[in-house]
């Protein structure tokens, strides 16, 4: 039994922001044997969409190993307000993380569609795809078909999480508006703690030997008709969100496990290796 801390670094933009040394550790290994897991935000003064839900992720999967676990919160004050607004620890001292927020606000955020929220089955998907709907309503979002649009993203991402990652914490996700140097844009990020797509595609036998890493098991995952459950009306839900992602200023970038990938305007996709993500994690990238 161990005591394990991961502290992440001043700007945490993604899981690769993470040393690798401390955070590969994965609490899903049947041989995982920590008995003590926190994770340190005090010293981050940014705090990106792709890494909010790893900050979800991990202390629950470990928590839901036995062990002890908590989160440090950020000493700068406006992004410990940027993650109570997201609801990010109501969600975790709901699954009974420590995380000492005293005296964190919880303010209003009007760039907020959907806070992060948990969920298990698509019934539940249709319901947050819903709220979120009702949210964007009103907003004047220029292109007309931008609020189908993102709720459609949204919904697939989820329901992907759903139907694929056998995650024994559930899945999780929000979606925010947010203002970038290089103009503003809808982010949906959904995560999940589950077996991840390597695993998921190698359930199908006609793929097992085609996915021998977690990045090339991604890149397959992406094309048309790929699906662990070997059924030829499946996997059209990712493939599709990764075309419409191939639109200008779009992009859609999936982790699992180690490999990650990108997809963007009128580029190959590229995938690469990477810190651990435990489960799999996609955010997208919509410009207003």
């Amino acid at each position: 039994m161990g005591n394990l801390t991961i502290k992440a670094p001043k700007v945490f933009k993604h899981v690769g922001s993470l040393s690798n040394l401390v955070a590969s550790r994965d609490p899903r290994n049947p041989l995982w044997h920590e008995e003590q897991v926190v994770v340190d935000l005090r010293g981050c003064e940014f705090v990106f969409p792709a890494a909010v839900l790893w900050c979800v992720v991990y202390p629950l999967l470990a928590k839901s190993r036995g062990t002890q676990s908590q989160v440090l919160v950020p000493t700068n004050f406006g992004v410990c307000t940027y993650l109570e607004s997201l609801g990010v620890f109501d969600i975790l001292k709901q699954g009974e993380v420590v995380v000492d927020d005293r005296g964190v606000p919880r303010k209003p955020d009007t760039k907020l569609v959907l806070p992060v929220s948990r969920f298990n089955s698509q019934s539940e998907v249709e319901d947050l795809a819903n709220k979120a709907l009702d949210n964007l309503m009103g907003r004047d979002l220029g292109a007309a078909n931008l609020r189908s649009l993102v709720i459609e993203v949204f919904a697939e991402l989820a329901l992907n999480a759903v139907q694929h990652a056998s995650s024994t914490i559930g899945a999780f996700g929000f979606i925010q508006f947010y203002q970038f140097e290089k103009g503003n844009r809808f982010i949906c990020v959904v995560a999940d703690g589950g077996i991840g797509i390597r695993r998921s595609l190698e359930r199908n036998p006609a793929l097992r030997d085609r996915v021998f890493y977690d990045w090339d098991a991604i890149e397959l995952a992406t094309r048309e008709r790929v699906s662990g459950t070997g059924d030829p009306t499946r996997g059209i839900g990712l493939f599709g969100v990764s075309e419409d992602m191939r639109k200008p200023g779009r992009q859609l970038i999936i982790t699992s496990g180690i490999g990650a990938l990108a997809i963007e305007e009128d580029l190959l996709s590229r995938a690469w290796r990477t810190v651990l993500f435990p489960g799999t994690l996609a955010y997208a990238s919509i410009p207003t």
